[in-house]
């Protein structure tokens, strides 16, 4: 007897647009919840920004001195001293024993931020005293800092091309090194400056305004593409760790650089969009000055049934009532006089006729934080490798902590515009630092070859990422923290089997 099989093929049919055979498995993502603040925290982030927008046309050159005397209107002054002792009066940042517990501000879905970060958000606003200081008051959202006010070493190196940034396709990974120049050139108008040459932007920034408008007006990209042009031109090393074994495939390049940042790049933007569109998102700082306007004003004396709301107000009118004053007497000497209901208004930047929309500079923390992070895992950011720029004095930088500065910049200038709380400047760039690292992660399991790098996160912790191949071919990465394995940020825990491919 014999048997035979049939098969017949017309019934089944290839479907294109499936995962590239040997390619990483796309990692499904959860976004964060909008911070949530206590009472005496949302006191302290308004008062944060009444205070920079007090400050907005101070010479960053006088900020040390706390002698310095800022003039509100023909009649009221203020030294920076006085200025700090009124933040300092308040809960927030009084130095004592703090807890998260009480009234809190709900966010999507009705949940509450665990006492743990919103006492590491605190302590972030401290120094080393436990006291709020001018460095603090400026560096905040990222942990450690020198202790002088001054901004990134990679301004310098932020290049002007003249090209509007215009929307074009990415390059192959492995394109040639000049068309992803001309891709930076055209998409962020970045590039790459003369040894020695002066940019207008960076000397313009003499006061916290022209750093505000700035950041506002160019694209979040262009002086972390700007920076990464630097460090590749002056030859700086990368990471030892992805050098891949002898005999392997060559490690990373000019390319590889470019591309895993722009790949991040829109990531970053894509879930800075998506948190922007949910409905449960944070209210802007100038609704909540608004609703202090209207309570102040007898309007409306019950904050609208929100506890926290009038909470906030109380403290601020008890424990800091000259700030309440210096703000109410700013807001009378604008032009068109403001109304009495309106003197505890957020103050707009000079030229503005109203606050920035919540979309402006929606992505720019969460951008800042990813471009940042790869800067510092690409690049060798040890102790003894330091960068010699021209006219730097000392014996280099340190790319890693300039790029902490950088990333604390922007998020400086979001809060001086008064359209961000500086809560959310230190989400949105923990937000693209787990970005970063998840894009990592998923060209190390690509590779499938042992691969490794480290740096140091914006809390100060070390950070580890490796990789080998894996049993089945497939590479496989691991997360450490501080030398611990660590789970990997964002990543949805996989609760039951499910049907991926038919």
């Amino acid at each position: 007897m014999t048997i035979r099989t049939t098969t017949r093929e017309r019934r089944f049919q290839v479907i294109d647009g499936g995962r590239v055979p040997g390619a990483p498995a796309p990692v499904p993502l959860s976004l964060p919840e909008p911070p949530v603040m206590s009472a005496s925290e949302l006191a302290a982030e308004m008062a944060e920004l009444y205070a920079l927008s007090l400050l907005r046309d101070v010479p960053f050159a006088a900020m040390a001195d706390p002698h310095h005397v800022v003039r509100v209107d023909a009649t009221t002054r203020f030294t920076l001293h006085e200025l700090l002792c009124e933040l300092r009066s308040l809960s927030w940042f009084d130095g004592g024993t703090f807890s998260a517990r009480g009234p809190v501000v709900l966010a999507a879905h009705g949940s509450r931020a665990a006492d743990g970060e919103a006492d590491h958000r605190r302590e972030l606003r401290l120094n080393g005293d436990g006291q709020l200081t001018l460095r603090t008051l400026f560096r905040g959202v990222v942990s450690g800092g020198a202790s002088d006010l001054r901004f990134s070493a990679f301004h310098a190196s932020d290049c002007l091309t003249g090209e509007a940034p215009e929307s074009c396709p990415r390059p192959a990974t492995d394109a040639p090194l000049s068309s992803w120049v001309r891709y930076v050139e055209r998409s962020a108008g970045a590039g790459l400056g003369r040894p020695g040459a002066d940019d207008v932007s960076v000397l313009s920034w003499r006061t916290p305004r022209g750093l505000a408008e700035d950041m506002r007006a160019s694209h979040p990209c262009r002086t972390f593409y700007s920076a990464a042009l630097m460090l590749l031109a002056r030859g700086s090393a990368f990471d030892p760790g992805l050098n891949g074994p002898a005999g392997g495939p060559p490690g990373v390049n000019g390319q590889t650089v470019l591309s895993s940042m722009a790949e991040t790049a829109e990531r970053a933007f894509d879930a800075a969009m998506r948190r922007h569109s949910r409905a449960g998102r944070l209210s802007r700082p100038a609704v909540f000055a608004a609703r202090f306007a209207a309570m102040a004003g007898l309007d409306d004396p019950a904050g609208g049934g929100n506890d926290t709301i009038l909470a906030a107000l109380d403290e601020l009118t008890r424990h800091a009532p000259n700030l309440m004053t210096w703000v109410a007497r700013r807001n009378a000497a604008a032009k068109p006089p403001a109304c009495s209901g309106e003197s505890l208004l957020l103050p707009v930047m000079p030229g503005d006729d109203v606050m920035p929309h919540r979309a402006d500079c929606a992505a720019q923390g969460v951008i800042a934080g990813a471009m940042a992070t790869l800067l510092k895992a690409l690049f060798d950011t040890r102790r003894h490798a330091r960068l010699r720029m021209v006219g730097v004095p000392g014996g280099g930088i340190d790319i890693g902590a300039e790029a902490d500065r950088l990333a604390a910049d922007i998020a400086l200038s979001r809060s001086v515009s008064g359209g961000w709380f500086q809560a959310e400047n230190h989400q949105d760039l923990r937000l693209g630092e787990a970005l970063a690292i998840q894009t990592i992660r998923l060209h190390f399991e690509a590779a499938r070859t042992n691969l490794s790098l480290g740096f140091t996160d914006f809390d100060g912790r070390a950070v580890t990422v490796s990789a080998h191949p894996g049993a089945l071919g497939a590479g496989h990465a691991s997360l450490r923290i501080d030398g611990r394995l660590a789970p990997w940020p964002l990543e949805q825990s996989r609760t039951a089997a499910h049907l991926a491919v038919v």
